[in-house]
């Protein structure tokens, strides 16, 4: 195994699995109500959308800034 495929084992298996436990306790725990969990799920996607669309757009305004 090099480098280049420990990255990604690493981020998303070890760094992120604090997540999946929280995602798997709002879905699994108990008493049993899916609307609260859907609500965060909901959230967590729509905070990572936009954090990940406002770096695409700053990213454009910086090429354009500065090597167009």
């Amino acid at each position: 195994m090099n480098a280049t495929t420990l990255g990604p084992i690493l981020i998303f298996g070890i760094v992120l699995s604090p997540v999946y436990l929280m995602l798997a306790g709002w879905i699994f725990g108990r008493p049993r109500e899916l609307r609260l969990p859907l609500i965060g799920i909901g959230l967590l996607v729509g905070f990572t959308v936009l954090a990940w669309g406002g770096m695409a757009l700053f990213g454009l305004i910086v090429e354009l800034a500065f090597f167009a």
